[in-house]
């Protein structure tokens, strides 16, 4: 097989990298499940009170369990993937986004977007709340977080490993994902998908994560919104909590700005306020990474809140509070439809397979009525 010199100057880009990644991730998740079982290191899973942790009524010997196999099947999987054979083409991707799929549903819950948040909120509210960066930083080498965390990159290599054996074996190209029926015209016409696609998911995921600042917002204002009256009077009193409320309702407040973004002009290019840099071109993989890694998370809180409620006491489902927090995996599902939509408009021409039209392009003139014959 020869190389181009296309091919030779453009490689296939981070997609190639993400088996050897998934074999090191499932190599280190066998490695944690033998030091799990052998007691060398404590098992990274609540067991007693979990944000909705499936292992607080499962036990540590499920997580053990359960680790042992990711990794295993992992290391196995990933070889398969490696080797290059087309066998087993599509039960190998589908075996990919299963991996995904598991290490999510069983590992990630809503610690992730709750440190996501403080995060966020910490060098503002941090020098207001006396010892919350410190109860951060412990909150953040806990080993159950740290758990969570290495099982939400879990998520996202084996999501793109997947991705990276889907091209191969339908034979697109690695590195934009374009085939061989590629048009001009389908290129706009996909791209007309994508921008319509996230205009309705930019628009119904802000509407549902517009909920969550409403109920906390208004506590700066001395409304205890979603709050029984005495306690919000008891939380006044040190003003610690109703900083903090105050500072998560922004943050998200600012996520539905930035998310407004994947369909703005401003999400391409930086806007004027961005001093010293308005009028650049804004790097695909800026916006793309932090929003599927707040997808994630969000998705992972409604799923924790599912949980806790299917164990909780019925009348929680009046409360207004709950509905906030499980629509966050209302907003995580639209977040990363949207992100998609995203990288797909932005796709332009493609430098290894030669595919694609310029970022905002149209199709050219003459290629229209040659792409309408090629597709008769």
């Amino acid at each position: 097989m020869t190389v181009s010199n296309a091919e030779r100057a453009h490689p296939p880009g981070v997609l190639a990298s993400a088996p050897w990644a998934a074999l090191a991730w499932s190599a280190v998740a066998l490695g944690l499940g033998i030091g799990w079982g052998a007691g060398l290191l404590p098992v990274g899973v609540p067991t007693e009170d979990g944000f909705g942790s499936l292992f607080v009524a499962a036990g540590s010997g499920a997580a053990v369990a359960a680790s042992l196999v990711m990794g295993g099947l992992g290391v196995v999987l990933s070889l398969v993937v490696l080797s290059g054979r087309a066998r087993w083409g599509r039960a190998v991707e589908f075996a990919s986004w299963a991996m995904a799929g598991v290490a999510f549903l069983v590992f990630v819950d809503g610690q992730l977007l709750a440190w996501l948040g403080y995060t966020m909120i910490l060098p503002v509210v941090g020098w207001t709340v006396p010892g919350l960066a410190g109860a951060w930083l412990e909150a953040t080498l806990r080993p159950t977080h740290l758990t969570v965390l290495f099982f939400a990159l879990g998520v996202l290599v084996w999501g793109v490993a997947a991705l990276y054996r889907r091209r191969a074996v339908g034979g697109a190209c690695p590195r934009c994902g374009r085939d061989g029926h590629w048009t001009p015209r389908v290129e706009a016409r996909v791209r007309e998908r994508a921008r319509r696609t996230g205009v309705v998911a930019v628009t119904a995921g802000s509407a549902v994560a517009l909920v969550y600042p409403a109920l906390r917002l208004p506590w700066l204002f001395g409304i205890p919104m979603g709050m029984d009256p005495e306690v919000f009077e008891e939380m006044t009193r040190t003003g610690e909590h109703i900083v903090v409320g105050v500072g998560l309702g922004s943050a998200a407040l600012a996520g539905v700005a930035l998310m407004s973004g994947l369909v703005l002009r401003w999400g391409v290019r930086l806007p004027w306020w961005t001093l010293g840099l308005a009028g650049r071109r804004v790097p695909v993989s800026l916006a793309v990474v932090p929003a599927t890694v707040v997808s994630l998370a969000l998705l992972a809180m409604g799923r924790s809140w599912l949980v806790m409620l299917g164990e909780a006491d019925p009348t929680r489902w009046s409360d207004p509070n709950t509905f906030a927090l499980l629509s966050m995996g209302v907003w995580g599902v639209a977040l990363a439809v949207a992100t998609v939509a995203y990288a797909v408009r932005r796709r332009s021409e493609c430098g290894r397979c030669g595919r694609g039209l310029a970022e905002g392009g149209t199709v050219p003139v003459g290629l229209g009525e040659e792409a309408a014959a090629m597709e008769r």
